[in-house]
């Protein structure tokens, strides 16, 4: 009867885990089609916009490494629970926005509570996960990210035309204080003060197989960056809808989902992280160097469906390899470190578009192209210290 209690618990906590997994990243991809629309109704010019936009970003890449120091120290759930009210507050301001700089503001602090939720809630799950089933468990965090892309960019703009902005910070701001209060009461500290250390962070970054989980993360970002850009205009160039665009997304985030959620979500338990890795760089590269070739929306759909089930295979085993080359002493500092190369590969993804598009016009390489290599070689340095 305690054993069935204790298992029963176990899983209400593993559920809250999760929960706030889904909700500490659905608050960002809901505003990723509102937050630039919404800044210019604020009077923002087109370079404001793009500093509101960004500053998100930039202060959430560097809130990211000095969070994870700071929680091998302290720590996981007091940085989990704050970043979870900071975020909740700043979102319940936003309507309250007078002007553009008011905004700016508020995104910086955004992204500052957001820095704090990722890195403690990754580390969360590595150190109560069992390194046997850690792949499962890092799955089932993928899967909850992919679900968020799936449900939150398409509610946030049904929500704008029909309702407005406010209504969707307002029901942001709710789904954070909504999990405050059972991450509080349940979600117990998974690092004891005995382990509590300083960090060296370079001795995390000289670390052979993190290096292998850092390196695939850029890869991947990158390429995502890259679609984020190109895909609306390639869809536009082909004279697609934008609904047929979304669902170009969709179709990458569904098949991420099912990848993670089925069976095959704990394959790098069974054949090993590095060969999961691998499996899921090349599907990646395989949808990308595709998509530059389709010209038809469902061959299209096709490609970006081989992209996510690549996803699928490789975040666990990536965000897996990073909790077995750790210990609790470590884990919050390398955590913080994985999602900040998390967001630099996205930046440099989005920023890179202007390169791209005279690389397009000049030398006649694809942009998918040009991301396709880029994973390639991931796949290649994952390759090379596999066999060492």
């Amino acid at each position: 009867m305690e054993t069935s209690i204790a298992k029963s618990q176990s899983r209400f906590v593993w559920l809250v885990a999760y929960a706030i997994v889904f909700v500490s990243f659905f608050d960002n991809h809901s505003l990723l089609p509102i937050i630039a629309p919404y800044a210019q109704s604020l009077g923002a010019s087109v370079a404001l916009v793009g500093l509101i936009v960004g500053a998100y970003s930039a202060v959430n890449l560097l809130g990211n490494l000095g969070a994870g120091y700071w929680m091998d120290r302290i720590g996981r759930k007091l940085p989990l629970v704050a970043g979870l009210v900071i975020v909740g507050s700043a979102l319940a301001l936003y309507p309250f926005a007078t002007d553009p700089y008011a905004l700016l503001g508020l995104r910086v602090v955004h992204g500052f509570g957001a820095a704090l939720v990722s890195p403690a809630s990754l580390a969360y799950i590595g150190d109560t996960a069992l390194p046997k089933t850690r792949g499962r468990a890092m799955a089932f965090y993928g899967a909850a990210i992919g679900l968020t892309v799936l449900i939150g960019p398409p509610l946030a703009g049904v929500l704008r035309d029909r309702l407005g902005y406010a209504y969707i910070f307002a029901m942001l701001s709710a789904l954070m204080f909504l999990v405050v209060v059972p991450a509080f009461i349940f979600i117990g500290e998974s690092l004891t003060r005995t382990e509590r250390a300083r960090v060296n962070p370079l001795h995390l970054l000289k670390n052979r197989r993190l290096s292998l989980a850092y390196t695939s993360a850029f890869c991947l970002m990158v390429s995502l960056g890259g679609l984020i850009v190109f895909l609306p205009l390639t869809g536009q160039a082909l004279g697609l809808p934008s609904a047929r665009v979304g669902m170009l997304f969709a179709s990458f985030a569904l098949a991420a989902i099912l990848v993670q959620m089925l069976p095959f979500g704990r394959v790098s338990d069974r054949w090993g992280r590095e060969r999961a890795m691998m499996l899921g760089l090349a599907l990646i590269a395989l949808g990308l160097f595709a998509l530059a070739l389709m010209q038809q929306w469902e061959t299209l759909l096709l490609a970006m469906f081989v992209y996510g089930v690549g996803f699928g295979f490789l975040f666990p085993a990536m965000t897996a390899l990073l909790a077995d080359e750790t210990t609790p002493q470590t884990r919050g500092t390398a955590s913080g470190i994985f999602t900040a190369v998390y967001s630099l590969g996205v930046t440099v993804g989005t920023s890179a578009a202007g390169a791209l598009v005279w690389l397009q016009q000049n030398a006649q390489i694809h942009p998918f192209h040009v991301a396709a290599l880029i994973v390639v070689c991931g796949w290649m340095w994952v390759a090379v210290n596999a066999r060492r």
